[in-house]
């Protein structure tokens, strides 16, 4: 596999596949699903607390079998269950620790961004389970991501920098997006489907990427890349729904910038 391929999770996916089955009612959260970290985050706790509630239940329940194999088995077992356990909560905490101080607390276990990317999908189950929606969810895991970024971000050159627009983006707003990147000597790119992104990523190797999209779309699309690439998702607004003249918080677009470059970069307020 060379590196070019290795960025990605190779998958058949389109943007807005994941509303094929939404049904055309328009309520507030499909407008506008903003979201705090805080959501996220709890869910994330609950989700470490359930996982060793259940690993403790399971070992209660055939720890008796255990013994007949060796006395010590059960004991051996149930210690080696709570340095799991335990540095899960570290792990957690470490997350927390590094949103709140802006600061990069992640070397102490490594990889952390890898790992919370592959326990979301627990995540997300636990969250439908108790009645959150998906885009509350996925909104707020963005913003995790984002700010766990930020503690340990790698500023980059504006030809470095990749930013990806989707077509359902209000085309004025689409214009003024794409003159500015231009002008400030950024790529940039309206992309039709995740193939089309991924191919793009491929043929231009950018050290990093701001990918604006609906919260459905950037959660697969994160799930898609792997830590190689430094990556910002901007959730859009639907105030007629999704995939049609969305919207996004120009103030928000304008710090992802920065967070790369480095520097302010103003767009002037849509109207």
């Amino acid at each position: 596999m060379t590196d070019k391929q290795s960025i990605f999770q190779i998958t058949d996916r389109k943007l807005g596949d994941e509303w094929q089955e939404w049904q055309g009612n328009l309520s507030d959260a499909d407008k506008n699903a903003n979201t705090g970290k805080r959501t996220f985050l709890a869910l994330l706790y609950l989700t470490i607390c359930v996982m060793g509630g259940l690993a403790f239940f399971i070992w209660y329940m055939i720890s008796p079998r255990l013994a007949q194999f060796h006395p010590d088995l059960p004991l051996i077992i149930a210690i080696a269950m709570m340095i799991f356990w335990g540095g899960l909560t570290v792990w957690f905490f470490l997350i927390v620790l590094s949103i709140i101080t802006a600061k990069d607390f992640s070397l102490h276990l490594g990889k952390m961004d890898i790992s919370l990317t592959r326990i979301v999908p627990l995540v997300l189950k636990l969250g439908n389970e108790l009645g959150v929606s998906m885009d509350r969810m996925a909104n707020s895991f963005v913003k995790v991501r984002n700010a766990l970024l930020r503690t340990n971000v790698r500023q980059v050159r504006p030809d470095q920098l990749l930013i990806l627009l989707p077509r359902c983006l209000h085309l004025p707003l689409q214009k003024q997006l794409t003159a500015f990147a231009k002008k400030e000597g950024i790529h940039v790119a309206t992309v039709p489907g995740g193939e089309k992104a991924r191919q793009l990523v491929m043929d231009l190797q950018p050290l990093a990427v701001i990918g604006v999209a609906c919260e459905r779309d950037l959660l697969s699309g994160i799930r898609d890349v792997s830590e190689k690439l430094q990556v910002i998702g901007i959730p859009n607004i639907r105030p007629e729904g999704p995939c049609k003249n969305t919207l996004i918080d120009l103030k928000e677009f304008e710090g992802a910038v920065q967070t790369f470059l480095g520097k302010n970069m103003l767009l002037q307020p849509f109207e």
